[in-house]
């Protein structure tokens, strides 16, 4: 009974690790890069130029930035349901052979 405690606090910690390393690692990114296009279509906006000018270049590769930039926003707030969604990390149990299914170096044929 203890030691399946041990296993779901252990599988608990191992979940919210890593919902917290996805959140950071893509809020981020998405913030930056929602800036990124903030900053061109600002750039973009600010051009008095003709038709068929970079300042409509500048403010669609801009748009299409802080779009990136929302999704990456998303995946990182949107959480997995529960802990048994993720796969737990995969330690090797003492005294069991490790069986190799496909060989790692080929065989020479020597019917040649």
């Amino acid at each position: 009974m203890a030691q399946q405690r041990v296993k779901v606090l252990r599988r608990q910690r191992i979940f919210n690790r890593a919902v917290w390393q996805k959140s950071s690692r893509f809020t981020v990114s998405g913030l930056v890069t929602m800036g990124i296009g903030v900053v061109l279509i600002s750039a973009g906006a600010v051009l008095n130029a003709g038709p068929y000018s970079s300042k409509g270049l500048l403010i669609g590769f801009g748009a299409i930035i802080v779009l990136i930039g929302i999704v990456r926003l998303l995946i990182g707030f949107i959480n997995p349901a529960i802990p048994e969604d993720l796969q737990p990390p995969v330690i090797p149990e003492e005294g069991v052979e490790r069986v190799e299914i496909l060989p790692t170096v080929p065989e020479e044929d020597e019917s040649l």
